[in-house]
């Protein structure tokens, strides 16, 4: 049997965020003994999906994050990787930043060149005008132009490559049976977090980061307990904010209510125990936990700045951002329709495929693609 072809894949860091998690769908179900998957990472500390990436036969390479002041150590790195290694015949970009670079000496080097991206324009500031700075180059350079919507193709690299024919939307897919709800998971989990009878279960799944709006959240829980309701919110996410969002909760007195959890790798299992899932990002290429949670058969409120494709299922309502009464109002109506004795949770698996999202479908599309560069 041949050996299998190696796909480089660049980011920053294989942790639990939301492109490495796709990331890592992709690899778990791919044909590994046909294509695998090799990740090339600024980090040098190890992340949480090396050991796993590593049982899985895949290799952690590690290049020098860019700083502009070391750019001719960063291009040098680069050319003398892609010379002593042949055996990468396509190069998948998912850093944007620097993607003009290391994209287009992988060009230079007879490589197959993709850039992958995963989110919408972000607000206006000092950051976001470097990075589309340094990004645009990329829109002439790279071979074909993957994204996770619609959107976040044309504010990467505009609707000229968005419209033409190597560019395509990759749904950000899912493992669609894992999240089926199952009472039996719902009531572990329950059991596990010592949840009250009582209470209703919201949850987010995101990075404490400004794109994930958590000072939002905040307010949003303090509107529900001024009201009255009884809840528990998870909270499963970590980043910079973090510090700074810990000692809001605690300044708004609402350490009763909000529970911050340990990233997990079973998020699946989780949303089994919540009853509805927040998500009131800024901004986002798609926004996969959203997706995620209407495969679990969950009332899902997401901000109306949300690509329309995350939009998987009748579940999902899109609401005006940082509208904090609106939401409390919908999310309390929700709350007290999910509380009948009717009520029934739903089994959304049938849509989730439909729309496109389940797994099998995408990473048989994508094994088709890479053999056909290769």
């Amino acid at each position: 049997m041949s050996e299998a072809i190696r796909i480089l894949h660049v980011l920053t860091a294989m942790n639990m965020a939301g492109t490495e998690t796709l990331l890592m769908n992709f690899y778990r179900n791919i044909d590994r003994n046909t294509i695998q998957f090799d990740f090339a990472v600024s980090a040098t500390n190890e992340c949480a999906y090396d050991k796993e990436i590593e049982e899985l036969g895949g290799r952690i390479i590690h290049y020098p994050k860019y700083t502009g002041k070391n750019h001719f150590q960063y291009v040098k790195w680069w050319n003398r990787f892609l010379v002593e290694h042949p055996e990468y015949h396509i190069i998948h970009g998912h850093i944007g930043s620097t993607a003009a670079i290391y994209l287009n000496l992988a060009k230079k080097c007879g490589r197959f060149t993709i850039a992958h991206s995963h989110s919408t324009e972000p607000a206006l500031s000092i950051y976001s005008l470097f990075y589309k700075a340094y990004s645009y180059p990329t829109r002439f350079i790279a071979d074909q132009f993957f994204g996770c919507s619609k959107k976040a193709l044309i504010d990467r690299y505009g609707k000229r490559v968005a419209n033409n024919s190597n560019a395509k939307v990759i749904n950000n897919a899912i493992d669609a049976r894992k999240f089926v709800y199952n009472p039996n998971t719902r009531k572990r989990i329950i059991e596990e977090y010592r949840i009250l009878p009582d209470e209703t279960v919201l949850v987010t799944v995101g990075r404490l980061t400004p794109p994930k709006n958590p000072h939002e959240i905040i307010r949003i829980c303090h509107g529900l307990k001024e009201d009255g309701v009884d809840f528990r919110f998870l909270w499963y996410g970590t980043g910079e904010l973090e510090n700074e969002i810990k000692q809001e909760v605690k300044a708004q007195n609402l350490e009763d209510v909000i529970q911050f959890m340990n990233t997990r790798n079973d998020i699946y299992n989780v949303l089994q125990a919540a009853d509805v899932f927040l998500f009131p990002s800024v901004w986002e290429g798609l926004g996969i936990a959203c997706v995620e949670a209407q495969a679990a058969g969950l009332p899902t409120f997401c901000s109306n700045t949300i690509p329309d494709e995350a939009r998987v299922t009748k579940l999902s309502k899109f609401l005006p951002l940082n509208d904090t009464k609106t939401w409390c109002k919908e999310i309390e109506a929700c709350i007290k329709k999910i509380s009948m004795d009717d009520y029934v949770r739903p089994n959304t698996y049938n849509e989730v495929v439909q729309a496109g999202y389940d797994i099998k479908e995408t990473v048989k599309w994508l094994e088709d693609f890479y053999n056909s560069k290769w």
